[in-house]
């Protein structure tokens, strides 16, 4: 009876008529409360509505009733995982893997879980044994491809993303995944044309016409990249703005009245780098109002050309038309040669913000070792701050730390260093640009404070990971986007001592020339 009940109830699970599975699987557990296979289907039936807890339990129950239930163990190992528990979820997977070792997804669950903890040798070595299992498992493949990526071993991640392609021509991200291994190689034109395929065939897929954007933007076609960046943000990539106002189009203007508006998910880096157009739309006879973070606001009124700016949130001024920040290079038609360079376009606001002068002979040095935490690629962008130790300790230097948020916790990390931190008397960007404006260089990571150093016009050494974004271009110790920036690139991936040590050299050079 209880046989016949389990198979009806995998039958209706298996053709997703799932109430009546787990009532079926329920009248099991009235008959024998312990029925491991009731148990764990119930378990898979919470898992899969995305209930962990009631997941979890379910399976512990079933394991508990049958402890050698390999099955159990590699699924309770992937609700511990999505719960962010990777050491729970690594003994669970060790277990299922006693019991069935050559189990090829519990291997790459086990590997994923080894790669998300950074052990990138062990990953490496979990996907290669379930490839050993099952040559043609796509996960195996497209997982092993992440981690030697991540290892910096890309020609062997480009081989294994073909192998993906090949298996799943069907997989949108299968044409993502390989094309941007294969930009990160410089394969660019190659990468374009696979994207260009792929969308042909998902004209709808959002982050395939994302990474295209990326691809034409960082090989320097910044016309195209703008062009479909803009359609791409505004329809494709999230929901718009909506206003009655009409969006302006590049045309004079005539004395109307437009709005620049900040947009959900723009970054303060990108707002500071695009605000450098608001003049130029005065200069087509606009009227500016402009809408910004409220960390922006004080900063973004000392810009020429704009007449009034609000904070997100608060009532927006009257306008006649309006466009998006991030809208204004497509506008303008950008390319690298007609980028807008006219500096300082951010400026400090009247301000009693001073700090102790060092002795005259003494450089004033700004540093920022971390980024948004919540930023997509925070780990790769910022810093450790040990690696930093080799320029601090260089004699006859004050350094002064701008550095806000999280990583500022880290500051401890530093020992007895000659630095002065200043992250609470820094309460917004105008705050920030008060001191800069006091300093006579700053070393940043790619975060905001390099922009605004940037678009002050101030020295401003930059420190890029070793795929940085789009707007540093490929190979460049300069920038179209701020002349007074030089760039520190990683030479390979995770690379900041390399890093660190170049800046410390070149700080040396930079002090005795006494710049």
């Amino acid at each position: 009876m209880i046989a016949d009940l389990l198979a009806a109830a995998m039958q209706y699970h298996r053709a997703g008529i799932l109430p009546e599975a787990e009532r079926l699987y329920r009248e099991v557990l009235q008959q024998q409360p312990d029925q491991p296979n009731a148990l764990y289907s119930l378990g898979l039936l919470s898992h899969q509505a995305g209930d962990l807890e009631t997941a979890i339990a379910f399976y512990q129950q079933a394991l508990a009733a049958h402890p050698n239930f390999a099955d159990a163990h590699n699924n309770l190992g992937a609700a511990f995982q999505q719960q962010g528990n990777l050491t729970a979820a690594v003994a669970h997977y060790q277990s299922a893997l006693r019991l069935k070792p050559a189990n090829p997804n519990a291997n790459v669950n086990l590997g994923v879980t080894l790669q998300q903890q950074g052990n990138l040798t062990a990953a490496i070595a979990r996907y290669q044994r379930a490839l050993s299992f099952d040559a043609a498992l796509p996960e195996a493949h497209s997982n092993l491809a992440h981690a030697l990526k991540e290892q910096g071993n890309l020609e062997q991640a480009i081989a294994h993303y073909q192998t993906v392609l090949q298996l799943t021509p069907d997989n949108p991200d299968a044409y993502r995944d390989l094309a941007d291994a294969l930009v990160e190689q410089g394969s660019i034109g190659e990468a374009i044309a696979l994207l260009d395929q792929g969308i042909a065939r998902f004209p709808n897929h959002v982050k395939l016409r994302g990474s295209r954007i990326r691809a034409r933007l960082v090989s320097g076609d910044l016309q195209a990249g703008f062009a479909e960046y803009d359609s791409w943000r505004l329809r494709m990539a999230g929901t718009p703005r909506t206003f009655t106002q009409p969006a302006w189009d590049g045309a004079d203007l005539d004395r109307k009245s437009i709005l620049l508006y900040t947009e959900a998910g723009a970054g303060m880096g990108d707002l500071m780098q695009f605000i450098r157009y608001a003049p130029l739309v005065a200069d087509r006879g606009g009227r500016v109002r402009v809408e910004s973070p409220a960390a922006l606001v004080r900063l973004f009124q000392q810009v020429t050309g704009v007449e009034t700016v609000v904070a997100t949130g608060d009532p927006l001024p009257p306008f006649e038309v309006q466009a998006s920040i991030l809208s204004l290079p497509y506008l303008f038609n950008t390319s690298l040669e007609s980028i807008p360079v006219s500096l300082p376009y951010l400026s400090a606001p009247p301000s009693t913000f001073h700090f102790p002068i060092p002795p005259s002979h003494q450089l004033k040095v700004g540093i920022v070792w971390g980024g948004d935490p919540n930023h997509l690629h925070d780990r790769e962008r910022s810093c450790p701050i040990q690696a930093l130790k080799p320029l601090l300790q260089i004699p006859d230097i004050q350094f002064y730390s701008l550095q806000k948020g999280p990583h500022q916790q880290e500051f401890s990390e530093l020992g007895d260093l000659p630095i002065q931190d200043l992250s609470d008397r820094l309460n917004d960007f105008a705050d920030t640009a008060a001191a800069i404006a006091q300093l006579d260089l700053v070393i940043s990571v790619d975060t905001s404070v390099a922009h605004l150093a940037g678009a002050m016009g101030k020295p401003v050494w930059i420190l890029l990971s070793f795929f940085p974004d789009w707007r540093w271009l490929r190979h460049r110790e300069d920038s179209p986007w701020y002349p007074t920036a030089r760039l520190f690139r990683q030479p390979h991936r995770n690379g900041w001592t390399a890093v660190c040590d170049r800046v410390a050299a070149a700080l040396s050079s930079y002090q005795k020339s006494g710049v």
